[in-house]
């Protein structure tokens, strides 16, 4: 199974009572899915706040964005659970309501399981279970190693054989881990790119494939200009867009991935959707905080720079 290009990683827009407002999530997946150069598209994944989903609401959503977006596009669910049994019913109820790919979260994302992900068996009779008992393609989900649940290499290793498994989704925040498991496994499954942050054309430029990016629902279609010309293209046009257009973004809506304050990056993503009038609200589900004025005015600010606000703005005029 060859994957190549982007894959963008969709928000779930909310109503100002905290339902999930799925008029709004069809309007944001029929236009993500419209820049040309995608693979796929992901819904509740960190970027969905998946976290804060019911298994009913992560069911609808799938629903919601297979009818919204463009057939020849895969979509790709996000799934999460504390158990095996959890994460087999997250992938079989995401697989009837039409994901054609599975996102798979780290089982051990929780303290006293986190030493577990270094250990290629138990990492391996999570992947067979799903493998076998849900059938559908898997990206597995690698944590940055300060999570304290990343994957070891060896387990990577592990369950690459398994049919299912055909890519990994590299959230390695350095390029250095990028290429080690890239150079270790990329004859077997396919390692994306994924970091919203300066690492990211470092990770492109080792030869990846594509790339799984939350960022890239702002300005899809430059984004997926950056991973064509890295990957298959013009070095030196990718490092142009990654640099004037990409790291502002990667500044104002993740911080480089660094936390320099207490707002969500999710809401920071939404706030630019708004500003961009494709989305209605960028209020996110407790207990992450909603960007406050300053976040806002640094959103504006990249948007105004990279072009994309004066464009929305010329194009109402």
């Amino acid at each position: 199974m060859e994957i190549r290009g982007l894959i963008s990683a969709t928000v779930t827009p909310f109503k100002t009572d905290g339902t999930i407002d799925y008029r709004n999530l069809a309007e944001h997946v029929a236009r993500v899915g419209s820049a040309s150069g995608l693979y796929g598209i992901a819904v509740s994944g960190h970027a969905g706040e998946v976290l804060t989903l019911t298994s009913q609401e992560r069911i609808d959503i799938v629903a919601a964005a297979r009818k919204a977006m463009p057939m020849h596009l895969k979509l790709v669910a996000g799934i999460e659970s504390r158990s095996i049994e959890g994460l087999v019913r997250e992938g079989l109820n995401a697989k009837q309501a039409g994901a054609d790919m599975l996102l798979v979260l780290p089982l051990f994302d929780v303290r006293p399981y986190r030493h577990l992900a270094h250990q290629p068996e138990v990492v391996f009779s999570v992947f067979e279970r799903l493998d076998r008992e849900v059938g559908l393609p898997m990206i597995v989900f690698q944590y940055p190693e300060a999570t304290g649940c990343a994957y070891s290499l060896e387990a990577l290793i592990r369950i690459a054989d398994l049919p299912n498994v055909v890519a990994i989704k590299a959230a390695t925040v350095t390029a250095t881990k990028y290429a080690e498991i890239h150079d270790a496994l990329h004859d077997k499954l396919a390692v994306l790119a994924a970091c919203d942050a300066p690492s990211l054309l470092g990770m492109l430029l080792h030869d990846a494939p594509g790339a799984l990016l939350g960022i890239s629902v702002v300005g899809t279609q430059q984004w997926c200009d950056l991973v064509r010309e890295a990957t298959s293209g013009s070095a030196q046009k990718a490092k142009e867009i990654h640099n004037s257009f990409g790291v502002p973004l990667m500044d104002a809506l993740y911080e480089y991935q660094l936390h320099r304050t207490p707002t969500s990056s999710c809401s920071a993503n939404k706030e630019a959707l708004v500003q961009l009038g494709e989305l209605h609200s960028s209020w996110v589900r407790p207990p992450a905080m909603s960007v406050d004025k300053a976040r806002k005015e640094a959103v504006r600010f990249a948007l105004t720079k990279v072009g994309l606000l004066q464009s929305k703005i010329a194009v109402g005029g």
